[in-house]
């Protein structure tokens, strides 16, 4: 899922909300639970897949989510960052479905 900077100027690819896969994160899914939990435990979990914020910030460094998210957020605010948010953007059809919409409003 795509989660927005505050201010809207980047985005960040995150592990998705169940209910939010390949769109927009929306508070209204975030109780759901991340869509790859499967029986309490991370179905990625040691296939080298798993997200980093996962790894690092929920796991390795307890208590320190808000941080590490922070920290995480500043690749993401970066060309580079940008240019890989646009990248999944046109391959999952998330910019399609965008216009879509932008066009019945």
């Amino acid at each position: 899922m795509l989660e927005m900077a505050p201010d809207n100027s980047f985005g960040v690819l995150a592990p998705a909300f169940k209910g939010s896969e390949g769109q927009f994160a929306l508070a209204v899914y975030e109780d759901a639970g991340c869509t790859f939990l499967k029986d309490s435990r991370c179905e990625l979990f040691g296939t080298g897949h798993q997200p980093l914020e996962c790894r690092y910030c929920h796991h390795d460094r307890l208590n320190l989510g808000k941080e590490c998210h922070n920290a995480l957020d500043l690749d993401w605010n970066t060309s580079e960052g940008k240019s890989l948010v646009v990248r999944w953007s046109r391959e999952t059809g998330f910019l399609d479905r965008q216009r879509t919409i932008l066009k019945k409003l």
